[in-house]
């Protein structure tokens, strides 16, 4: 099916002066794109563009990356200070500092963090935000901005710490049953340290 979309799609390309062809193809893939929205489920051929794409697990682990300030309160990582380190990808690197990097890795990726989460700290307390930043497109992920109400509550940011975070949903996926984090390391590049917290429930 999902071939036959592309095949038909050159087909109408091929006979595009005829009279209807594009109006007929664009009202065909428009009205299947809004249905799978509608329905909440795949439908070929538009199985990945929607955003019911893939059902949750009954349960899911991920990786939080959180700033941490100089009298130790934590923030979430905005991932919008990082491009395009967004998303899924950050909970990627988060696996990455937590399992897989050596220390100098770790404290080389902190650094990264921390300076591109201070200069995108300035822009929002200054209010020079880039006229592009409120032309993106809403994100259909579990996603907060930073504030600069939300930031004077913070300090100088100093070090980086990683989360296992454990979500438990009902058997019909339509809530949280649970959630569980744990602390998984600790890494501030301006001391060179790195703690990891192995045991810490």
């Amino acid at each position: 099916m999902y071939v036959l979309f592309f095949l038909g799609t050159l087909g109408v390309l091929a006979v595009a002066r005829r009279r209807y062809a594009r109006e007929v193809w664009l009202a065909g893939f428009f009205t299947t794109l809004l249905a799978v929205t509608l329905v909440g489920m795949p439908l070929l051929p538009v199985v990945d563009m929607h955003k019911f794409a893939q059902p949750s697990e009954d349960e899911e682990s991920y990786y939080e990356i959180r700033v941490v300030d100089s009298a130790g309160d934590e923030l979430r990582v905005d991932d919008r200070a990082t491009p395009p380190v967004t998303g899924t990808r950050t909970s990627t690197i988060g696996a990455h500092l937590s399992e897989e990097y050596t220390d100098e890795q770790r404290l080389e990726m902190a650094a990264f963090y921390l300076s591109n989460a201070q200069e995108y700290r300035q822009e929002i307390e200054s209010g020079d935000r880039s006229t592009t930043d409120h032309l993106q497109p809403p994100r259909y992920v579990d996603d907060r901005a930073w504030t600069a109400d939300e930031l004077e509550a913070y300090g100088e940011f100093e070090a980086l710490r990683v989360y296992e975070r454990t979500v438990v949903y009902t058997d019909d996926n339509t809530a949280v049953e649970s959630t569980e984090e744990r602390p998984r390391v600790t890494i501030d590049p301006t001391d060179g340290t790195v703690t990891e917290h192995e045991d810490d429930r």
